[in-house]
């Protein structure tokens, strides 16, 4: 092939500046061409499974390229409607020849295969092809047969961040899943309600970046099992006593991690500061401590403005570690922050 005689920087260039259609396509046309094109060094571009962006629902995998655009790759034949449209090329996988067909839509080219059950198949071959990994995945229970088998996939190991979209989730569905998922992920939100009670020792209690929108399956093992670096839960039904394990359980040494808390939804005697500064021996913000506003990790949360806790209430456990405490009684919400670092720069 006449393009691979150009020098390096020349071709390489030609070929991340495709379509990624046209570079799997290209791909097939020989070993050689595959081995070339692994050689190249793709822009980064994001790397995801979803089960929200086909009619009807199911996995499709999709890579953003930062140049072109999206690729999506259905877990699923075309539709009959669409069954005569775009273009058709063949390529063969791990021995199996399939018979592709790519669609243009407005903003993403759709990728079918005549081989329904070969998804992850074909999303190896391309993250193999250009050196990438899977890093997010938004899933609806629902539409997985097979949520053991789906998690075993050797690809989701190096995922970033799971969003589980599911309206509703059995406590039992919920350890299938992480059982099977083996790692850890940096980020873990859940928009589901969650049937049934939850086991403790779920891996999800152990990430940096926890987002529950439904907190009524949080009881206070769940909270005292916690490692978590920043987390919110929403529509949670913890009292005061649940709220006050949590925080010994850090003032004894545990959850060395934690920055932020926020728990919202909790019951009305957990909106009283006095128990608290009585509890914990709390003192209001002495500006001699402390920052008047906390300021975010930037490599955690690198879009959250410094938020104000001058109207917090403050105490530090037997290291030297401050927290404060803060209230938002119009929606009935308890805020811990914890200031590894109680001086910034910026407010220097």
């Amino acid at each position: 092939m006449k393009l691979f005689n150009l020098p390096y920087l020349a071709y390489s260039r030609i070929i991340t500046s495709m379509n990624p259609i046209e570079v799997i396509s290209l791909s097939f046309c020989s070993k050689r061409t595959r081995n070339i094109i692994k050689q190249v060094r793709f822009p980064d571009s994001l790397k995801r499974i979803s089960t929200e962006e086909h009619d009807p629902k199911g996995p499709v995998f999709q890579l953003g390229n930062t140049i072109k655009q999206f690729i999506s790759i259905p877990f699923q034949p075309a539709p009959r409607r669409a069954r005569s449209e775009g273009r058709r090329f063949t390529g063969t996988i791990d021995g199996v020849k399939h018979y592709f067909r790519s669609i243009d839509t407005d903003d993403a080219c759709v990728l079918y295969t005549s081989n329904m059950n070969s998804g992850f198949k074909i999303i190896n071959y391309f993250l193999d092809l250009i050196r990438g990994t899977l890093d997010e995945l938004m899933l609806d229970f629902k539409v997985i047969s097979d949520l053991k088998g789906f998690m075993s996939e050797p690809c989701m190991k190096s995922l970033q961040k799971i969003e589980i979209v599911s309206d509703t989730v059995s406590s039992e569905q919920l350890s299938v899943f992480f059982n099977n998922l083996k790692i850890t992920v940096p980020e873990f939100q859940m928009r589901s309600k969650v049937e049934g009670p939850m086991d403790p020792n779920l891996s999800f209690l152990q990430t940096d970046r926890l987002y529950l929108k439904y907190g009524k399956c949080v009881k206070r093992e769940h909270l005292l099992r916690m490692d978590v670096n920043y987390m919110v839960v929403f529509r949670s039904n913890l009292d005061i006593e649940s709220i006050f394990q949590f925080i010994k359980h850090w003032r004894d040494g545990n959850n060395m991690r934690l920055t932020v808390a926020k728990i919202q939804g909790i019951s009305e005697d957990v909106i009283n500061k006095d128990r608290f500064i009585s509890e914990f021996n709390a003192k209001p913000w002495d500006p001699s401590k402390r920052d008047k506003c906390y300021t975010y990790d930037k490599d955690l949360l690198p879009n959250d403005t410094p938020e104000d806790c001058s109207d917090g209430i403050d105490f530090e456990r037997h290291d030297g570690l401050l927290a404060t405490i803060r209230f938002m009684p119009c929606v009935r919400m308890f805020l811990f922050f914890v200031w590894h670092q109680r001086r910034h720069s910026e407010d220097a």
